[in-house]
């Protein structure tokens, strides 16, 4: 392919935002829809009849999971519930490992039934499968709901001078996930009740989004909603930024963050910044806006924090800690790769 170069091997994870951005050129995305495929975008948008829209995305679970099925509802319910949408109809694609058990497939479809009773979404089909392609279960779902006009909140819509808001705090998911796929290690260090806690982050404080959503997409002063997922929070916000054409100054120290987050992250010497944080939702808010944004998550029992704000793009992507500041960190695959070790 003439101007592109040798091809080059890609690491563990999505695919970085260069590559996605030629592939989805590739395919011709409708340029007409509501909200096409873009990097950054958590869903896309189509408008069947003209007025109610419908919200569409997908998502797999690939890392080790105790609870795959449940977990792939609640991501692509996330996924919709960012971009505005009320998540409605779940399909799911199992492909499992040679010898996996029918006991090891019902419990998977017990956890799509439940994550679909926890977000108002009923499983309408998918596939199911053993195949030698993987060594281990993959769940990959898709996730589609109504959405009003109004309502749609996509990543690519924040504005110079909008406040940037987060909710509950960062790596929950990767919390759970280290826990899970190093056990022995995690047990060792920390001893089986803090591993066990955080085991339980995936439910609590919880890996959906969809309660913040439901009440952000509901604000006019609400311009852009992200869902933190691969990459973790320096890679959604980039997104956010750069799928809006802004710059963007984020307080590293108003970032929240969970003690145990903290210190599991820390044993396997990974950056907290970078690793996958499902339950955290990125809000862009029109400054006069933010108290009751604040006001209404308070009510609803979610955290919410203000860590920075969208400035006009010249400025970049920063990351400030006391007087001192940086780019923002560029993280070209979760932070999750690079688990390994005891």
């Amino acid at each position: 392919m003439p101007g592109r170069g040798a091809p080059r091997e890609l690491r563990e994870g999505k695919a970085p935002a260069g590559v996605l951005k030629r592939l989805l050129a590739r395919i011709g995305a409708d340029a007409a829809l509501p909200l096409g495929p873009a990097p950054g975008e958590d869903a896309a948008v189509v408008a069947p009849d003209g007025a109610e829209r419908i919200v569409l995305a997908s998502d797999p679970i690939t890392f080790p999971s105790p609870d795959p099925g449940w977990q792939a509802v609640i991501v692509n319910a996330n996924d919709v519930a960012a971009t505005g949408g009320e998540p409605r109809w779940f399909l799911s694609t199992v492909i499992a490992p040679v010898g996996v058990t029918d006991e090891r497939l019902d419990r998977i479809a017990d956890g799509v039934r439940r994550g679909c009773a926890e977000v108002g979404a009923t499983p309408v089909g998918g596939h199911t499968e053993v195949s030698a392609a993987v060594d281990r279960i993959v769940v990959s779902g898709v996730m589609a709901g109504p959405a009003t006009p109004e309502r749609i909140k996509p990543s690519g819509g924040a504005r110079e001078g909008d406040m940037l808001v987060i909710t509950k705090g960062i790596a929950v998911e990767a919390t759970a996930v280290v826990a899970e796929a190093r056990a022995e290690a995690v047990r060792e260090a920390f001893g089986e009740e803090f591993r066990r806690g955080c085991l339980d982050f995936l439910r609590n404080p919880g890996i959906s989004v969809v309660a913040e959503a439901r009440v952000a997409a509901g604000l006019l002063d609400v311009h852009a909603m992200h869902d933190v997922t691969e990459g973790g929070v320096a890679t959604a916000i980039r997104e956010m930024a750069e799928a809006s054409g802004a710059g963007v100054v984020v307080a590293e120290t108003e970032i929240p963050r969970f003690f145990e987050s903290k210190r599991i992250l820390r044993r396997f010497r990974l950056d907290i910044l970078g690793a996958i944080g499902s339950g955290a939702l990125l809000i862009a808010c029109a400054e006069s806006g933010t108290d009751e944004l604040l006001s209404r998550f308070e009510r609803a029992g979610v955290p919410g924090f203000v860590i920075g704000r969208f400035t006009d793009a010249s400025r970049g992507l920063r990351l400030i800690r006391g007087s001192g500041d940086r780019e923002l960190p560029r993280f070209e695959v979760d932070e999750l790769a690079r688990l390994s070790g005891p």
